[in-house]
């Protein structure tokens, strides 16, 4: 099996785990690149809010630095 003049053929295997590997790094990368999206996809919901409210006068600088920080730990 495999055995041919002496000499064993790693070919097969070497394949096998190259595409095995990408597909693991394939897999991880989308998931990085998904729970980033989501990230952002939060991020400025909040922040457009806060910066509304300040640019109508209903916060001061302090306050929306302060609540932008409170709501970013979530």
């Amino acid at each position: 099996m495999g055995l041919d003049n002496g000499h064993f053929s790693f070919f097969p295997f070497g394949a096998l785990f190259c595409l095995t590997l990408f597909s693991f790094v394939a897999v991880r990368i989308y998931a990085i690149r998904q729970r980033y999206k989501v990230q952002l996809a939060k991020d400025p919901e909040f922040a457009s809010i806060l910066k509304s409210r300040m640019a109508k006068g209903e916060l001061d600088e302090n306050e929306y630095r302060r609540l932008k920080d409170l709501l970013a730990k979530k």
